[in-house]
């Protein structure tokens, strides 16, 4: 139940971070236009490339850091994302979200994954699982303190147009992006790639809206930059930079458990789920990180006990509650010294 005092207070317009997709078919310049965006817009650049070291080929017409991804599991974007923010880049250009849905390890790929495991042809049970995952790299994107942009592919389709002097020619457009329904719709604007020139198709940049830019470049940047930076300037409290360490510290602790088979995809999940709540506070994460460390030493010394010990033991771990967990502690270091 909801605490019914929730008071409205006056909004204020708060300097803020890009979040940038461009959208459009193989081939119609979005890596380029990216980098020439990103480069106008910051000085230090990284670049998660999931298509074949395709970014690399503009290195010598543009400064960056790249880092090649062969899995496209959400885990690796938001390990990825979060580096980017450790090594204090300016900006991150993800190139391209389109394999973290159709691409190894890719949100489809898990959904057919769980469903063998869970011996189902009921491809919602599936998505229950992987939902989650999926969700929690989109809230990474979102809630980064480092300026985004993002490509994402389109399905490729052809039509066949009128020129100017009544010849017909074959034109290759693009169709929907190769991502979840919708997805584009969570950034700040929205450009869709068609060779040389950019269709805004949504903005909330006044100056860009049902804009049509030849060439992206500097001047779209400086229009952008522009809108990014009017208003109250933002401050990271030290409650958000020790939350932030936390998030951080238990998504990767809850992954390595993963990788060992020692903790579910599903109990992967809802722990995803609770740290991304807004209600978990910093205590409860804490708390979570806890049970994290007693998962991984149970892990360690599993081979000192049996495995009806290990399976009643796990139970009680991700049954315990503030008060129980330094019992548990306790409990441990003696199986530990048996």
């Amino acid at each position: 139940m909801q605490d019914h005092n929730l008071p409205f207070t006056k909004a204020i317009r708060s300097q803020i971070k890009l979040r940038l997709a461009i959208i459009g078919p193989s081939g119609s310049g979005k890596t380029y236009s990216s980098l020439l965006l990103a480069s106008a817009l910051g000085k230090k650049i990284a670049l998660i490339d999931s298509e074949r070291n395709s970014a690399s080929k503009y290195a010598d017409l543009f400064k960056f850091s790249v880092l090649e991804l062969e899995d496209f599991h959400p885990d690796n974007f938001i390990e990825a994302i979060r580096s980017a923010e450790e090594q204090k880049f300016d900006l991150l250009i993800i190139d391209s979200l389109s394999p973290a849905w159709n691409g190894h390890n890719g949100a489809l790929e898990l959904v057919d994954k769980a469903a063998a495991r869970l011996k189902t042809t009921n491809s919602f049970a599936a998505w229950r699982e992987v939902t989650p995952l999926h969700n929690r790299m989109i809230d990474a994107i979102l809630r980064s303190d480092l300026h985004i942009i993002v490509t994402m592919r389109t399905k490729t389709e052809y039509s066949l147009e009128k020129t100017d002097n009544g010849k017909s020619t074959v034109r290759r457009v693009g169709m929907q992006p190769i991502q979840r329904d919708g997805l584009e719709y969570e950034f700040d604007i929205v450009g869709d790639m068609d060779m040389t020139t950019m269709l805004i198709t949504k903005s909330r940049c006044p100056a860009l809206q049902q804009s049509v830019i030849q060439k992206p470049g500097e001047e779209l940047a400086k229009t952008i930059l522009k809108w990014l930076s009017s208003g109250k300037k933002r401050v990271v409290s030290a409650g958000k930079r020790e939350r932030d360490k936390l998030i951080k510290s238990i998504t990767s602790k809850m992954k390595q458990l993963n990788e060992k088979n020692f903790i579910t995809t599903k109990k992967l999940s809802e722990f995803g789920d609770r740290i991304k709540d807004p209600k978990t506070n910093v205590g409860m994460l804490k708390f979570l990180e806890k049970q994290l460390l007693l998962l991984n030493w149970l892990d360690q010394i599993k081979g000192t006990i049996s495995q009806q010990e290990r399976k009643d033991f796990y139970r009680k771990i991700l049954a315990a509650d503030t008060q129980s967990v330094k019992a548990l502690e306790n409990q441990l270091k003696i199986m530990e010294a048996a």
